[in-house]
């Protein structure tokens, strides 16, 4: 399940780079912005259920 979350943490940091450097063009593209910010909040969900699920689980 570390791998896992690794993993998400890790997509999530590059679509938030994807998103800065949206933001530093001349004329950003606010559909691209949207986009990108919506997969962010997807993949943060993500990240948040299974940090959830894996406090609840016994060790």
């Amino acid at each position: 399940m570390d791998q896992f979350l690794k993993s998400l943490r890790n997509r999530k940091a590059i679509v938030e780079a994807r998103i800065n450097e949206e933001r530093a063009r001349p004329a950003p593209d606010r559909f691209r912005l949207h986009t990108l910010r919506q997969l962010s909040m997807q993949f943060r969900t993500q990240i948040e259920f299974v940090e959830r699920t894996n406090r609840l689980l016994p060790t």
